[in-house]
């Protein structure tokens, strides 16, 4: 095996990814990737960006050995990170990353990475790259949202993505055919990269972002929020107050276990379906209920 390439990979919390991404640039890595941690365990906060991220770095092997790498674990104090350290063949390290994420099918929508493409007779194509904010299509709290969307766009909705990520709930729900979307995120380094991911799609104009409270929202026609189920609890409320009465609300990141929580906080507000389960997964969803 001719070895061009050292990849370390890391599950790196997501307060030390900034850090960890200075120390690795100052060690000499080439590239850097902060990949979605795909995991059946509730790792992600509200704004969904996950509590621990697939950190992998390449180092070129003509100027670093495994004994160096294993060195700058140690150094760096990454040793409960989960570090691995695999040679690679030159480009191995492209195809390997971008076998992760292939173009994925969501009804008549198809969520695209810049390496790979969808048929040709595809109506409705979503193009994102993995990148540090959550949301690929790839984990099933965002499949879920995604398939709820394609079924329940009919034309010219209002959207509201609370805790928008990527981007990719609010920019899905712009190319079915809502007429706005607004996505609101608690770090502002995911709002960055949703502007970023919608002017790439051509929908920047009709989306707006925002930290929450920063700017009134309008009256969703649909709303979805895909975060953590403790936040889901206590913004209830505040949902509730977000959606027009007959309007639908989508609630994703609840493990089966918390189903019946989530449902008891927001059953006085909508009329809740049957939850709809993906892996370990459920979705909640249901319609706004009138003077409540």
């Amino acid at each position: 095996m001719n070895i061009a390439w050292w990849q370390l990979s890391l599950q790196v919390p997501a307060d030390s990814a900034a850090k960890v991404e200075t120390q690795l640039q100052e060690a000499g890595a080439e590239a850097i990737t902060f990949l979605e941690l795909d995991t059946s365990e509730a790792l992600f906060i509200e704004g969904e960006l996950w509590q621990k991220s697939q950190c992998q770095a390449l180092f070129a092997a003509e100027n670093h050995s495994e004994a160096s790498i294993h060195a700058l674990v140690n150094m760096a104090g990454w040793q409960n990170y989960g570090a691995s350290v695999h040679a690679l063949e030159d480009q191995d390290w492209v195809s390997s990353t971008q076998t992760q994420f292939p173009a994925r099918q969501f009804g008549k929508l198809w969520v695209v990475p810049s390496w790979d493409q969808a048929p040709q007779d595809t109506r409705y194509e979503l193009h994102l790259d993995p990148g540090q904010a959550f949301g690929t299509g790839a984990h099933p709290t965002t499949s879920r949202c995604l398939h709820f969307l394609e079924s329940h766009i009919q034309g010219g909705e209002c959207i509201v993505d609370y805790g928008c990520g990527s981007g990719i709930l609010a920019i899905a729900a712009l190319l079915l055919g809502a007429k706005e979307a607004y996505g609101v995120d608690t770090d502002s380094i995911a709002l960055r990269v949703a502007m970023s991911n919608a002017q790439r799609n051509g929908v920047a104009e009709r989306l707006r972002l925002s930290l929450p409270e920063a700017t009134p929202l309008p009256l969703a026609d649909i709303l979805v929020a895909n975060i953590l189920a403790g936040p889901l609890l206590s913004l209830a409320p505040t949902l509730a107050a977000l959606t027009r009465p007959g309007g639908w609300i989508a609630l994703s990141g609840i493990l089966h276990s918390q189903e019946t929580g989530i449902q008891n906080a927001y059953a006085p507000y909508f009329n809740l379906a049957a939850p709809q389960h993906e892996e370990d997964w459920s979705l909640l969803y249901g319609q706004r209920k009138s003077g409540d």
